[in-house]
């Protein structure tokens, strides 16, 4: 089951490459509150295994001939592995998505083109959906990961759920959020116009 909600993912995210390159922000933003959606759909399937009985979940790893601790069940799923990685590419659309070149220096720019965004608002509103969207996005792939941990610490025990925060899943949640912070510059907007009057 999942594996189709991941079929249709991939296929929304190479969709909302396309869009962005060609400047469709508002469409990109209606595929990516999708894929968001998906995400969380498919951490209510991870749920729903924890339900089930601990004997069938230990012959089900028997089935999928998983042998040591660290060998994620769900990340023997190639899309699901390719699906994740192009979310996390995703970021990399965010200059093209502000209209700015990155800083090599770390440099504040698209946190300051986020606000000059919001300043504007004319026609604007497709990227600040698209870019709130990719926030989505990422959390709600980090909260189907937790699950996944969540629900390995249940159904084999606490030793198996500690040792599988060493694997690279555990990666995901290490990464600051990328995405420049629209709250913060809603927030800072919003002072500086109050200041103003």
């Amino acid at each position: 089951m999942i594996e189709s909600w991941i079929y249709v993912s991939r296929n929304l995210l190479n969709r909302i490459n396309t869009s962005i390159e060609e400047g469709r922000f508002e469409k990109a933003s209606n595929d990516v509150y999708l894929v968001e959606r998906i995400w969380k759909v498919m951490r209510e399937i991870e749920d729903l295994h924890i339900l089930m009985d601990p004997e069938d979940f230990l012959k089900l790893k028997k089935q999928l001939q998983i042998e040591s601790l660290n060998d994620a069940f769900c990340l023997r799923s190639r899309g699901l592995v390719e699906m994740t990685k192009m979310c996390k590419d995703l970021r990399e659309k965010i200059p093209k998505i502000l209209e700015v070149e990155v800083d090599p220096t770390g440099g504040p720019r698209l946190q300051e083109e986020a606000m000059k965004v919001y300043a504007r608002k004319g026609g604007e509103w497709g990227k600040i959906h698209l870019l709130q969207g990719m926030q989505g996005v990422e959390a709600a792939a980090k909260s189907f990961f937790f699950a996944y941990k969540q629900l390995v610490a249940v159904m084999m025990g606490s030793a198996t759920g500690s040792q599988v925060s060493c694997d690279s899943l555990s990666q995901i949640f290490m990464e600051p959020m990328y995405y420049p912070s629209l709250d913060a510059a809603k927030t800072f907007l919003g002072e500086f116009w109050g200041n103003l009057g």
